[in-house]
């Protein structure tokens, strides 16, 4: 059995756009799979800011396509689409058949069982299915004609430990990725997606957004959640390509960082437009992201409350009990356990 991934590397897209890519993207390759009659016996998907990942593992290595009728134009139809039917199953007129069906006479081709290679038909159909992908939000970049989230910059593709090659625009897919975000030629092959997701997480990158998640979840229970604050703080601004000549933070408490010009502002979003600017965004982002999840678990008020512990809050966890966005190592949740 063999496995098949695909990693698509960009520069960074917002996680919301990733992660509704993530799943339609798994979704087209499923629907091809089953059009084709590809066996597998796992499909996953994974994305961090930079990349988004395909796998599909226990892969048929080649597929066996039955003997079948292909049913063509009426016998009296124009010669053009005659032409065009031959064109299309590339075949010739002698290889036609007549056949007379309820609806009149017609034309059909035998076509005979055949024996496919699963990496011949994903070097064809892969470029397809990428063109597929949809982005909520997108545009074309440079003088490329293709219309991404964010720059596209490479295309890792490996099949059975081999390299995957095909042409997407202006991109060669290959079985190698950049291994930074600064685009540089720091770039490393891959025969697997288990030497792929080693390398990452010895380097500090989960590829697994799942356990990402949890990671990051049990840090800020760790720390508490003014030191996972400043950290994440800090993280932010050594990802940042250029170095800032001054770092303005709102609150009264700084990250610890060497060679930086930090200062914090107590009410900095009543005084510095720019932190104005950053605490709109943010709490638009969280409301909007609240407001999602109130569709989801009815009767916690979320879509008023915005999940701060109001008395309507606290009476539906009472009523309702827990779910798993709450924080359970936090007052009042941590006292009704």
């Amino acid at each position: 059995m063999s496995e098949f991934f695909i990693e698509l590397f960009s520069e960074e897209i917002p996680a919301g756009l990733q992660r509704n890519s993530r799943n339609v993207l798994l979704e087209n390759f499923q629907n091809l799979f089953e059009e084709k009659k590809i066996l597998f016996k796992k499909s996953s998907s994974f994305s961090t800011p930079n990349r988004l990942i395909i796998l599909f593992e226990g892969l048929s290595k080649e597929i066996t396509q039955k003997a079948e009728e292909i049913k063509g134009p009426n016998v009296n139809a124009p010669d053009k689409a005659v032409e065009g039917f031959l064109r299309s199953n590339q075949i010739d007129k002698k290889d036609l058949l007549k056949k007379t069906i309820e609806k009149g006479e017609f034309y059909f081709f035998k076509k005979p069982s055949n024996r496919i290679n699963t990496i011949d038909l994903l070097q064809e159909y892969v470029p397809l299915i990428l063109d597929k992908l949809q982005w909520k939000k997108s545009m074309i970049w440079g003088n490329y004609n293709l219309s991404w989230a964010r720059p596209l910059k490479s295309i890792l593709a490996v099949f059975d430990d081999k390299s995957l090659d095909f042409k997407f625009h202006h991109l060669i897919s290959s079985n190698t990725t950049f291994t930074d975000k600064e685009f540089e030629d720091k770039k490393k092959i891959f025969k697997n997606f288990k030497s792929y997701k080693d390398f990452f997480n010895q380097s500090g990158i989960i590829i697994d957004h799942v356990l990402r998640k949890e990671f990051i979840i049990k840090e800020i229970e760790k720390i508490n959640i003014l030191h996972a604050s400043l950290l994440a703080m800090k993280r932010a601004i050594l990802k940042l390509n250029k170095k800032p000549s001054l770092v303005l933070i709102d609150g009264n408490k700084l990250p610890y960082l060497k060679n930086y010009k930090l200062k914090y502002l107590i009410k900095g979003d009543q005084k510095i437009p720019s932190i104005s600017a950053a605490s709109i965004i943010a709490k638009v982002s969280r409301d909007r992201f609240i407001a999602k999840l109130s569709k989801q678990f009815n009767g916690y008020g979320w879509d008023t409350n915005s999940g701060y512990g109001t008395k309507e809050h606290l009476r539906a966890i009472k009523k309702l009990g827990i779910t798993k966005h709450h924080r359970k190592t936090f007052s009042p949740i941590s006292d009704l356990l």
